[in-house]
């Protein structure tokens, strides 16, 4: 036992399990995530992880009195990893699409942010396939932009590079071996944009509107967990009621760069 005790106060000093719920022996809740995409979810200096999901995952955690274990993964693998039951939940700015409704399901919506395509000042590019022909695009596998960017771009002679995270799309960004990235758009600005590397480069004005890149962001979970299911979407209807997650939302957000659903 003081083995054990010792081992998760090591992993809970390291940030590996944040310190949440009413006691230390509340039940575990483990939440998969992919900490290269801020402000959703990263890792700080001190290697802690922070951001957007992570406040709303620690506060859930918090309400439902159960201990976050945070698990820091690929975004591909998190399907593969709920399915394998390897986590409870997925909470990495996951959108709740048709095709993956058939394969997990999702608690009730909690955001809608934009998607943006990051280009270098004066380029002229645009989200269309007319723009990009013969361009270097790159998205994060498994994402939304990158099925988006397949279909109705790379047909049409759009090269389309993923990546298992956009900080390796953003390094060859900078080197010149891309002509442009496709994210969320407040994920380019924290990711890229604000940094001394992200000078020259801006967000293209156009947006899409698209049903694939417009669905709204929420936690996936197992097929059939309809306990936790129910658990999960009174809390967050809750936090979305009393102003909860809106007030997380104003750590990381510039104005009109998110959107939440209708109380």
């Amino acid at each position: 036992m003081k083995t054990t005790l010792l081992g998760a106060a090591l992993l809970i000093a390291a940030g590996f399990i944040p310190a949440i719920g009413s006691a230390a022996d509340a039940p575990e809740l483990k939440i998969a995530t992919e900490a290269g995409y801020p402000p959703f979810e990263y890792r700080n200096p001190s290697g802690q992880l922070e951001g957007f999901d992570i406040d709303i995952g620690n506060e859930l955690c918090k309400r439902l009195q159960r201990t976050c274990v945070w698990i820091d993964q690929s975004f591909d693998s998190l399907i593969p990893g709920l399915q394998a039951r390897k986590f409870d939940l997925a909470n990495s700015t996951m959108t709740a699409t048709e095709a993956r409704k058939k394969v997990i399901d999702f608690s009730t919506p909690m955001y809608i942010v934009p998607v943006k395509l990051l280009v270098k000042k004066g380029s002229g590019l645009e989200p269309t396939a007319e723009s990009l022909k013969g361009k270097r695009v790159g998205v994060q596998q498994g994402t939304t932009m990158e099925t988006y960017a397949r279909k109705h771009w790379a047909p049409k002679e759009v090269q389309v590079i993923a990546y298992p995270s956009y900080t390796n799309a953003y390094v060859d960004m900078k080197a010149g071996r891309l002509d442009a990235t496709f994210q969320e758009a407040q994920s380019a600005v924290d990711g890229f944009l604000s940094k001394p590397e992200g000078a020259g480069y801006e967000l293209a004005s156009m947006t899409l509107k698209d049903p694939i890149l417009n669905e709204p962001i929420a936690m996936g979970m197992r097929k059939g967990n309809t306990k936790l299911g129910t658990e999960v979407d009174k809390t967050l209807k809750a936090m979305l009621a009393d102003g909860t997650i809106q007030g997380f939302a104003k750590k990381y957000f510039a104005k009109d760069l998110i959107q939440f659903p209708a109380q």
